[in-house]
Protein backbone atom coordinates (compact mmCIF):
# COMPACT_ATOMS: atom_id res chain seq x y z
CA UNK A 1 0.00 0.00 0.00
CA UNK A 2 1.27 3.68 -1.42
CA UNK A 3 1.71 5.88 0.98
CA UNK A 4 1.09 3.97 4.81
CA UNK A 5 3.48 3.22 7.24
CA UNK A 6 3.35 -0.62 9.28
CA UNK A 7 4.59 -0.42 12.87
CA UNK A 8 5.46 -3.69 14.27
CA UNK A 9 4.98 -3.58 17.66
CA UNK A 10 7.43 -5.34 20.04
CA UNK A 11 6.12 -4.80 23.13
CA UNK A 12 3.88 -2.94 25.75
CA UNK A 13 3.06 0.68 26.09
CA UNK A 14 3.95 2.84 28.09
CA UNK A 15 2.26 6.20 29.08
CA UNK A 16 4.20 8.93 31.07
CA UNK A 17 2.54 11.77 32.50
CA UNK A 18 5.09 14.58 31.56
CA UNK A 19 5.06 17.79 33.12
CA UNK A 20 7.83 21.29 33.18
CA UNK A 21 9.86 19.16 36.10
CA UNK A 22 11.93 16.23 34.71
CA UNK A 23 9.91 13.12 34.39
CA UNK A 24 11.54 10.05 36.26
CA UNK A 25 13.40 7.70 34.24
CA UNK A 26 11.27 4.77 32.86
CA UNK A 27 12.89 2.04 32.04
CA UNK A 28 11.60 0.57 28.02
CA UNK A 29 11.54 -3.14 27.01
CA UNK A 30 10.48 -5.04 24.96
CA UNK A 31 8.00 -8.60 25.05
CA UNK A 32 9.94 -10.54 22.64
CA UNK A 33 13.49 -12.26 21.67
CA UNK A 34 14.00 -9.90 18.89
CA UNK A 35 16.93 -7.31 19.10
CA UNK A 36 14.91 -3.86 19.68
CA UNK A 37 16.03 -0.97 18.81
CA UNK A 38 13.03 1.23 17.67
CA UNK A 39 10.43 3.10 19.60
CA UNK A 40 7.51 4.30 18.52
CA UNK A 41 6.57 7.91 20.67
CA UNK A 42 2.88 9.49 20.44
CA UNK A 43 2.65 13.21 22.27
CA UNK A 44 -0.93 13.14 22.81
CA UNK A 45 -1.52 16.48 24.42
CA UNK A 46 -1.47 20.14 24.19
CA UNK A 47 2.66 20.43 24.77
CA UNK A 48 5.93 19.72 23.54
CA UNK A 49 8.57 17.64 25.32
CA UNK A 50 11.63 16.93 24.91
CA UNK A 51 13.09 13.31 25.32
CA UNK A 52 16.23 12.17 26.56
CA UNK A 53 17.52 8.32 26.29
CA UNK A 54 20.15 5.90 27.82
CA UNK A 55 21.66 2.86 28.63
CA UNK A 56 21.91 4.04 32.43
CA UNK A 57 19.64 5.32 34.52
CA UNK A 58 22.13 7.09 37.35
CA UNK A 59 24.12 8.65 33.80
CA UNK A 60 21.26 9.81 32.10
CA UNK A 61 21.02 13.32 33.32
CA UNK A 62 17.89 15.92 32.81
CA UNK A 63 15.96 16.36 29.55
CA UNK A 64 16.24 19.89 28.25
CA UNK A 65 14.00 21.61 26.05
CA UNK A 66 15.69 23.75 23.40
CA UNK A 67 15.40 27.77 24.09
CA UNK A 68 16.95 30.79 21.69
CA UNK A 69 20.40 29.71 20.76
CA UNK A 70 20.96 26.96 23.27
CA UNK A 71 20.88 23.36 22.33
CA UNK A 72 18.60 21.06 24.12
CA UNK A 73 17.30 17.14 23.28
CA UNK A 74 15.10 15.87 20.41
CA UNK A 75 11.59 17.29 20.84
CA UNK A 76 8.15 15.81 20.00
CA UNK A 77 5.63 18.58 19.12
CA UNK A 78 2.73 18.59 20.52
CA UNK A 79 -0.98 17.20 20.01
CA UNK A 80 0.43 14.36 17.17
CA UNK A 81 -1.92 12.60 14.98
CA UNK A 82 0.14 9.64 13.94
CA UNK A 83 3.44 7.84 16.18
CA UNK A 84 6.79 8.65 15.09
CA UNK A 85 9.66 6.19 14.72
CA UNK A 86 12.70 6.86 15.81
CA UNK A 87 15.87 4.69 16.18
CA UNK A 88 16.65 4.27 19.90
CA UNK A 89 19.03 2.08 21.77
CA UNK A 90 18.53 -1.80 22.16
CA UNK A 91 15.91 -2.56 24.92
CA UNK A 92 16.09 -2.44 27.57
CA UNK A 93 17.23 1.05 27.88
CA UNK A 94 15.95 3.84 29.88
CA UNK A 95 13.97 7.34 29.14
CA UNK A 96 13.17 10.91 30.83
CA UNK A 97 11.14 13.26 29.42
CA UNK A 98 10.11 17.14 30.35
CA UNK A 99 7.90 19.28 28.58
CA UNK A 100 6.59 22.74 28.32
CA UNK A 101 3.15 22.05 30.25
CA UNK A 102 1.25 19.32 31.24
CA UNK A 103 1.44 16.11 28.12
CA UNK A 104 0.45 12.53 27.66
CA UNK A 105 3.30 11.04 26.15
CA UNK A 106 2.75 7.08 24.61
CA UNK A 107 5.98 5.06 24.29
CA UNK A 108 5.89 1.70 22.34
CA UNK A 109 9.14 -0.82 21.53
CA UNK A 110 9.54 -1.05 18.07
CA UNK A 111 11.00 -4.02 16.16
CA UNK A 112 13.10 -3.16 12.65
CA UNK A 113 9.90 -2.92 9.77
CA UNK A 114 11.59 -4.17 7.44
Amino acid sequence: MAGSTVQRNAGQTYALAVTTSAHTAVTINDTTNDQVNYTSFLNAGASSCAIRWGQSSTTLGTPVLPTDGTPGDYVLPANMTTPLILATPTTPYYLTAIGSGNTTLYVTPAADQS
